[in-house]
């Protein structure tokens, strides 16, 4: 009976041992140059023992990337494209995952966000620009926490790309988000049509008030035909900055309250002097008339396309062919760079916003069955190589070399590369392209983001950032969550863009009282809340 017993312990003990040594194998990778996994699943602890350059799973695994979707005219889909298809052939293929990408519409990609995350169907990364934003995924319960193991072993080349930035990442003394790197842009920019101000007799303006006497001139003559345009507006998808109304230096407990991206800060005094601004112009005829319908900004861009509007602001870029068309359709155009001051009241300064030290912030959603896979893919991305591909494509068709830089070409193949040179890909390891001094940069950014004959717009562009960089200060950062802001941010943004409309297309006798109404409104709707948690936790970070 005894050595029954014993002999059932041992059989035990050698089974256990088995089933253990079993376990151990199939977490780790067989030698060979594929790494042939024995199981679905990489190892996600991070032990140190795989390979995220060689790991192959077994049976293929799926991850769903988000992507903007900017709905550009003539551009291949977004989730299926030549730059989609090399992704997969180069990434996935060689570690048996298949790559998904999933639209987002860049203009409500807050919504879209949320009602995937309503439906449990969200993509496995999250991600935003904007701090708040993100933070506000985060509140819900979004994400899961990313340990330094984990790091350190499916993504060393991207934590050394992204470098001082993850720090940013950092949510609750724990790993949240994935930060991208943030070299600076000189892109984002108002044109002005220089032919117009040259048929009006004018010079650039450098106030609002000879800003706005040159679009009334616009107006006069006609110089977009019947139903000229003098300046673009399009219905805002949250935020009002009114930079320009800004005072300076702004104290840093009012940055706190309004500098919020995600929430409209209505009942700041420069705001409500801004839209009292724009309620005077729209009324005037200076402004889009039906930019209450364009929720996009696409009738915007149209109409300056279409040579009906002077001013138009936007990221400039060759895709989509916003310039091209318009000198297609107005051969004699004249472009110049609005002047910062030009919508700056008399007195005042040209404030505007610093953009944070970093680029995107991604967080790898907390259903995510396989964050290793994740990782990988941020980390093959950030290799430069691959980055370098991604971001000018291939040499004798997309690009030429210059002097040693890549200098983009007209290509219009399959290969050519979408939006930004395919920033909407790469925008998740980095903002930008960049290089060890400003004028390789500045060269570079002529050729990326410029169309030909234009690349001009990019250096004064430059030059009138450093004449006001002193005036340019980012948004405050709080270090945890304002559980308030993801209560009631969708709420508040319905709300603020029917009281937008409504102060902007009122009757300027009517707008005081207006004001007044919408604002208590406002509150109501949960803004009182969510200035008083602020203002609670900016005390508590700066004991006051």
């Amino acid at each position: 009976m005894k050595s029954k017993k014993k002999l059932v312990n041992i059989l035990s003990l050698l089974l256990a041992l088995f089933m253990l040594a079993t376990a151990f194998t199939a977490c780790t990778t067989t030698s060979g140059d594929k790494g042939t996994s024995s199981e679905n699943t990489a190892p996600k602890g991070g032990t140190g023992k795989v390979d995220p350059d060689t790991y192959v799973y077994e049976k293929q695994i799926e991850i769903k990337i988000p992507v903007y979707d900017r709905g550009v005219q003539g551009q291949a889909p977004v989730d299926d494209n030549y730059w989609t298809r090399w992704i997969q052939k180069e990434f996935g293929d060689k570690h048996n995952i298949k790559v998904t990408y999933i639209p987002i519409p860049r203009s409500s990609d807050v919504d879209k966000f949320n009602m995937l995350l309503a439906t449990n169907d969200a993509p496995v990364i999250i991600f935003s620009y904007d701090f708040p934003i993100a933070m506000s995924f985060y509140s819900r319960g979004a994400f899961m926490e990313l340990n330094q193991d984990m790091l350190n072993t499916y993504a060393p080349d991207f934590l050394k790309w992204s470098g001082d930035a993850m720090k940013y990442g950092v949510i609750d003394g724990k790993q949240i988000f994935l930060a991208a790197t943030r070299p600076e842009a000189y892109n984002w920019m108002t044109l002005i049509r220089q032919d117009w101000l040259e048929k009006a007799g004018l010079s650039m303006p450098k106030s609002l008030s000879e800003y706005e006497d040159a679009l009334m001139k616009f107006k006069e003559l006609k110089l977009g035909g019947e139903d000229t345009i003098p300046a673009t507006l399009s219905l805002p998808s949250a935020y009002y900055g009114a930079y320009a109304y800004r005072p300076f230096p702004l104290p840093e407990e009012e940055l706190a309250l309004y500098s919020d991206i995600n929430v409209a800060a209505l009942s700041w005094e420069p705001v409500k002097r801004a839209l009292k601004d724009q309620n005077r112009m729209f009324n005037k005829g200076l402004l889009s008339p039906e930019f209450a319908l364009d929720k996009d900004g696409k009738q915007a861009q149209a109409d300056f396309m279409n040579g009906k509007a002077g001013v138009y602001g936007f990221y400039l870029s060759k895709t989509p062919p916003v310039i091209q068309t318009l000198m297609q359709n107005q051969p004699d155009a004249k472009l110049a760079v609005l002047h910062p001051m030009a919508g700056v009241p008399e007195g005042g300064y040209p404030a505007g916003r610093a953009y944070w030290p970093f680029g995107m912030l991604s967080g790898i959603y907390k259903d995510c069955k396989n964050p290793e896979a994740v990782l990988m893919f941020f980390n093959w991305m950030s290799k430069p190589d691959v980055l370098f591909t991604l971001q000018n494509g291939i040499e004798g068709k997309t690009y030429e070399m210059v002097d040693g830089l890549p200098v983009l070409t007209e290509y219009s193949g399959e290969e050519r590369l979408n939006y930004n040179s395919n920033k909407d890909i790469w925008c998740l390891v980095t903002e930008g392209k960049y290089f060890d001094t400003i004028e390789k940069t500045l060269r570079v950014q002529e050729t990326t983001y410029a169309p030909e004959g234009f690349e001009y717009l990019i250096r004064d562009n430059y030059n009138y950032t450093e004449e006001i960089r002193k005036y340019l200060y980012p948004d405050f950062l709080f270090d945890r969550t304002i559980q308030s802001v993801a209560k009631y941010q969708q709420t508040l943004l319905t709300k603020w863009q029917e009281i937008y409309v409504d102060l902007i297309m009122c009757k300027p006798e009517e707008f005081d009282a207006k004001y007044e109404k919408h604002l208590q409104e406002y509150y109501d709707a949960g803004y009182r809340e969510i200035l008083d948690e602020k203002l609670k936790i900016y005390k508590e970070m700066t004991n006051k």
